[in-house]
């Protein structure tokens, strides 16, 4: 393990094993609580010793030293070194996988990189440098990895890069789908995206992992591997469901145009429209986001299969800052007369009544989302306690972000590494107010639990 470990590992914080909260829960204040080693973990290694196999089970080129490992040690151009992931890694259909790495390549006219492929050569992705740039790739022809000559490079995505620092590699990895989703970024408390998105690949599993020379001098450095089963695979039960999504900032994605909604269907090839807006309340706050009610009245008719949708984040700030409404208490029966409209909780029962009637089949899921250092933590604890008093009422599936993870932005370093309120070369930097979740937020926290929501009985 080198020296520059982040505070955390953000991919530890899920809990889905506990079942939903129907109420408020106490909360500690804690940092994020590591995850014991379960059977979903395949590799989880820190090259603090060395490894068996040795050095990782690389057969040329590689040393553990000082805590890492390295690769393309004193090779020579266009030459490989095959470390093979065991049969059980190669039947896995769905897979997430990080590791932080780091390049020692000195010119712009040499390169060296890392390349996932499965049993037949077919590429699952890659990452390599000049001294100039990072490069990645998700396409390129197929290699036996025998050698690494020009014609079968994989096809190059460039971005200008700091080569002195160390970054990280998240992917994960659906072999039904044949689809993966990688981020790319600095490995710093702050940490900056290079790259982030959704690819096709031709790969079908996880078979090796090839150190590339492709050509010159470069030693890249690597640590920190940790490859898991997810908890919930969905192995493609849910391609071509649609889904409505509603809310505010954090559903919609603020700055941002790909918030947690658009994670999770890419991931899993849903098809997705979002109706969510800034600023939108659940009460009648009178902002300039309106009412998720307006949204859900604007929508298709077009019954989707799934209704996502959040609320009560600008609602806390309403009623405890502003004191426009109260939180109000959940009526008796479904009567959208009895509905006390002028409340969070009626407007909030007004809502759901008209997505019932408008989509009576669709599977309704509410996003609780994470604890916020933005809000005032009373009004966020009787906003939770009414509004899954109402879910329950009305039948509504909850992705319990808030109970069911750590992430919790009154710690301050959660706030500035998790959060964001500004873009950074076009995506989600961090330091944020608290509010709004960024890429690595929203890979660890959100789409493991609205993918669960999604998928549960």
């Amino acid at each position: 393990m080198h020296s520059d470990q982040r505070w955390s590992r953000p991919g530890r914080w899920l809990r889905l094993g506990a079942a939903a909260v129907i109420a408020a829960a106490a909360v500690v204040v804690a940092a994020p609580a590591a995850e014991a080693a379960t059977s979903g973990v395949l590799i989880d290694e820190t090259f603090g010793a060395q490894t068996t196999p040795a050095n990782f089970g690389f057969p040329t080129g590689a040393a553990v030293a000082d805590g890492v490992l390295n690769v393309t040690k004193g090779t020579s151009n266009y030459s490989t070194s095959v470390k093979a992931f065991d049969a059980h890694t190669a039947q896995q259909r769905t897979l997430d996988l990080r590791f932080d790495w780091k390049t020692a390549v000195a010119s712009s006219g040499m390169k060296t990189g890392l390349e996932l492929r499965d049993g037949q050569g077919n590429l699952v992705f890659a990452i390599a440098a000049t001294a100039a740039e990072l490069r990645y790739g998700v396409t390129g022809p197929v290699s036996d990895s025998t050698s690494a000559p020009d014609s079968l490079n994989p096809t190059w995505i460039r971005t200008a890069f700091d080569r002195s620092k160390w970054y990280t590699v998240n992917l994960h990895l659906d072999f039904t789908l044949q689809t993966v989703q990688y981020t790319i970024t600095t490995k710093d408390t702050a940490a900056s995206v290079l790259a982030s998105g959704t690819a096709t690949v031709t790969g079908t599993s996880l078979a090796k992992l090839v150190a590339c020379n492709y050509y010159g001098t470069g030693v890249q450095s690597v640590d920190n591997v940790r490859l898991t089963v997810p908890a919930n695979p969905v192995n493609g039960a849910l391609r071509g469901r649609t889904v409505y999504a509603f809310g505010d900032s954090i559903v919609y994605g603020h700055k941002y145009p790909r918030s947690f909604v658009n994670f999770t269907a890419e991931r899993e090839r849903m098809t997705l429209t979002k109706y969510a807006r800034n600023g939108a309340t659940v009460g009648p706050a009178g902002y300039s986001g309106g009412q998720i009610l307006t949204q859900v009245q604007g929508a298709a008719a077009r019954p989707p299969d799934y209704v996502v949708f959040d609320g009560g984040t600008n609602d806390a700030e309403a009623i405890h800052d502003k004191h426009l409404y109260g939180a109000g208490t959940m009526s008796d029966g479904f009567d959208p007369a009895r509905f006390t409209t002028s409340t969070y909780a009626g407007s909030l029962e007004t809502a759901l009544s008209a997505m019932r009637t408008k989509w009576p089949a669709a599977r309704i899921v509410y996003v609780a989302v994470h604890k916020l250092g933005s809000r005032d933590w009373n009004t966020q604890l009787a906003l939770r306690a009414v509004t899954l008093q109402i879910c329950a009422k009305w039948g509504v599936a909850v992705a319990d972000v808030f109970n069911a993870t750590d992430l919790d932005t009154r710690i301050d370093s959660q706030r500035v590494a998790y959060t964001f309120d500004n873009l950074v070369n076009g995506f989600p930097g961090t330091g944020g107010t608290g509010t709004h979740p960024n890429i690595a937020a929203i890979t660890t926290a959100y789409v493991p639990a609205l993918t669960a929501a999604l998928t549960r009985p």
